[in-house]
């Protein structure tokens, strides 16, 4: 039954071509609380530093900001806005900020998890402009989601805090969730996403579960 589950995900997630460096591999659900994006596959992680080749890396920074990205989950406390630019020859969309373990915020869509990682799951949100939840407030190129090569990109991380102190900007290290290291390179990841459209959901929590059963188990 395992080796049915793995190979029917294999199938689903090879349909569309992908240039993939270093791939990520894990699933988006959503939480009640802002906005709804169905279940979601990871595909490729942006970030900065040295551990991100050529076609996948990007700047970034941020600022304290008063502004609110999803107003109905605001708890009053200071936001972070970060801003990043495509460093890559790429078109990117469906872009998800995930957080690391020891990071929090409020505009949360949802929650997401590595494969790598399965038994951790973090909170995380689209980066768009839509919806109840609009966190993205700035693109210098087109205004259409698309991060092109070269733009530049605001968004506000509600409510963000870090248990490590650090900013909302440190996406310097590889994998997501609960797979990204838990130091100084890093408190959340962008992740590409892709809609995973139903029977795929339901193989997708399969894996999931199956992966944590066995970390359980072990």
């Amino acid at each position: 039954m395992e080796k049915k589950i793995v190979m029917t995900a294999v199938a689903l997630f090879s349909v569309a071509p992908f240039a993939q460096a270093n791939p990520v591999d894990g699933v988006y659900f959503d939480l009640p609380g802002c906005d709804d994006h169905g279940m979601q596959q990871a595909f490729e992680e942006l970030g900065t530093g040295p551990f991100f080749p050529a076609d996948e890396l990007i700047a970034a920074d941020s600022f304290l900001t008063g502004d609110s990205a999803c107003p109905p989950m605001d708890n009053g406390t200071a936001s972070s806005l970060v801003t990043i630019t495509n460093l890559t020859n790429g078109l990117w969309e469906n872009l998800y900020y995930v957080a690391d373990p020891q990071t929090t915020f409020t505009n949360v869509d949802g929650r997401a998890l590595s494969f790598a990682s399965a038994a951790v799951e973090t909170i995380a949100f689209r980066i768009d402009a839509v919806g109840v939840n609009r966190p993205l407030v700035f693109e210098s190129m087109t205004p259409d989601g698309i991060f092109e090569p070269g733009e530049t990109w605001q968004f506000i991380v509600q409510n963000f805090t870090n248990a490590f102190g650090l900013p909302a900007s440190s996406l310097g290290s590889l994998d997501f969730s609960g797979a990204s290291d838990m130091d100084s390179l890093s408190a959340a990841s962008i992740i590409q996403m892709r809609p995973v459209p139903t029977p795929g959901a339901l193989t997708l929590l399969a894996m999931s579960g199956m992966v944590a059963a066995r970390r359980r188990r072990s």
